[in-house]
């Protein structure tokens, strides 16, 4: 129906109950000697949206009550039976301060004027919504929602537009704990009559675009959930009860990985199903968890020792996904393959009884030399590595005994002073930026990519590759690591490799070489703007 400019429903309008104000109505009909000709009752009175008469500042009163329209229409023989009561004062009601609202309606229906948001509004959506929220918020503060304070209630937000809209749906929606709840709640009228009654309505669209909106960023909504009449096509948050459910781990083991990446504050008190976090940074995380696995499959899969595995960890040649103690299944077998691979492309095959050769462990402890180290010289090629062939995985893998004499450093005379080499080895540099594998960092040196200085060692008497300060500060220019990316910005590993994953940002290949987690700075810059944010 079509009312004052306005397009209304039916309900809004018609209504078995016929309401006044008794102060107007009864100084129509004082002093006339044929009343009932000069009572007339203002359109503005059946508006549903519509609850005082601001002439008289008093709420309008139900005067009769009539379901067939034929009776309820018959507006003089209706006033005919009520007129003494009227004229005793029997409808009569304490007066009441006109609210925001009730001066907001009646400029809208009467003038047509109106300068707040609402404006863009139908009406008839516009003076339901505020009802809904003012309803809403008056409930979740333990207060009474009647009508006329439900809607000065909403209509202060409201009124103000989609930011002020959000805050009031932000406190309907906000647990004691400090979450969202993940369930209707003070929302249900809110989805009855925008989201169902009303969701074929375009006079509701843009009010139930901002519900939508303000439930996509609190809720874990899945794909292909339908929201007030659309369908969720991207999930943008994960509870962690939901990611424990879709992946089969626990929600304490899933909430210590998530802290340690930085989804996930460390005194983060929110119940499992209101601890969102943003899903598309920690998709690559939740995906390999699963794939993790503990010490003893660890040492299967790549034929180790516990021993050996232990002082790979403390060197730093194999990285742990995560240094959480609680977590038990820390390791991922592809780095273990991984390096097994990387040795094999390295070693001599050697008989099972070859003499003059010992394993890297045994190596480690007998000289003391670290593990790093002797896989420093094994990548450079100053220390050669054998393979037994009948010896499977890491625990096969020999270096030469004599070699390995040599390549402990020989004890300065005392009083004398260690040699002065300016700056840093260039493997020594790599290791400290996290750069790990067989030639990776003096491919990227002999190609050109970043400068170096070829030298003796002063010791070894061996060629190396050294960097000064002006060299290290070229790389950093041009270059960043997963290990450098941490220092600048202070996220977590896995928070940085799964923004770079999620925005597809790739490793620098020169010429296809695989050479390592090495980054180019100008493909970083749409990944620092996602961690800064």
């Amino acid at each position: 129906m079509r009312f004052r400019g306005e397009v209304f429903v039916s309900r809004a309008l018609r209504n078995p109950v016929i309401r006044g104000c008794p102060h107007c109505l009864r100084a129509q009909a004082n002093g006339q000697p044929h009343p009932l000709r000069h009572v007339a009752l203002p359109g503005d009175w059946l508006c549903r949206g519509v609850d005082i008469c601001l002439q008289h500042c008093h709420p309008l009163a139900p005067l009769w009550t009539r379901s067939r329209p034929i009776e309820r229409d018959d507006t003089g023989a209706r006033l005919a039976e009520i007129l003494s009561d009227l004229s005793a004062g029997s409808y009569d009601t304490e007066h009441v301060a006109p609210s925001d609202y009730d001066l907001w309606i009646d400029r809208r229906l009467s003038q047509g004027a109106d300068d707040t948001w609402l404006s863009s509004q139908p009406l008839f959506a516009a003076m339901t919504f505020c009802d809904l929220v003012g309803a809403a918020l008056l409930r979740k503060r333990g207060e009474e929602a009647d009508g006329r304070r439900a809607k000065a209630a909403g209509f202060a937000h409201a009124s103000l537009g989609p930011d002020d809209i959000r805050n009031a749906l932000d406190s309907l929606t906000r647990s004691a704990d400090g979450g969202h709840m993940v369930t209707k709640g003070e929302l249900g009228p809110l989805f009855e009559i925008p989201g169902h009654s009303y969701r074929d309505d375009v006079a509701f669209g843009g009010l139930r675009d901002i519900l939508r909106s303000h439930l996509l960023d609190v809720w874990p909504l899945s794909p292909g959930e339908d929201l007030l009449g659309e369908t969720v096509t991207e999930r943008r948050l994960r509870s962690l009860l939901s990611a424990s459910r879709e992946t089969g781990i626990g929600t304490a083991v899933l909430n210590d990985f998530l802290t340690e990446a930085g989804a996930l504050s460390p005194d983060d008190r929110r119940a499992d199903a209101r601890k969102t976090f943003q899903a598309p940074p920690c998709q690559a995380l939740l995906d390999e968890i699963p794939t993790l696995v503990g010490p003893i499959a660890m040492r299967r899969a790549i034929g180790a020792t516990l021993a050996e595995l232990k002082a790979l960890e403390a060197d730093g040649i194999l990285v742990p996904k995560t240094r959480v103690a609680t977590i038990k299944s820390p390791w991922r077998i592809a780095d273990g393959l991984s390096l097994v691979e990387e040795l094999e492309a390295c070693a001599v095959l050697l008989d099972g009884d070859a003499p003059g050769w010992e394993t890297i462990q045994l190596a480690h402890k007998r000289l003391g030399i670290p593990v790093g180290r002797i896989m420093a010289a094994v990548r450079a090629g100053a220390l050669r590595l054998g393979k037994r062939a009948d010896v499977f995985g890491y625990h096969g893998f020999v270096v030469d005994i004599a070699e390995m004499a040599a390549l402990k450093e020989p004890k300065l005379p005392r009083g004398e002073p260690p040699p002065v080499v300016d700056g840093v080895s260039a493997t020594a540099f790599a290791r400290s930026v996290g750069i790990r594998g067989k030639g990776n960092f003096l491919a990227l040196v002999e190609g050109g990519y970043t400068p170096a200085v070829e030298v003796l060692h002063p010791t070894t008497k061996r060629p190396q590759w050294r960097m000064d300060r002006d060299d290290i500060a070229a790389f950093h220019a041009r270059f960043a690591t997963p290990t450098v990316l941490v220092a600048e910005t202070g996220a977590h590993r896995n928070t940085i490799l799964a923004a770079l994953n999620a925005l597809g940002i790739e490793a620098f290949q020169p010429s296809g070489l695989n050479i390592g987690p090495i980054y180019l700075r100008s493909d970083l810059e749409p990944a620092l703007r996602l961690l800064k944010a």
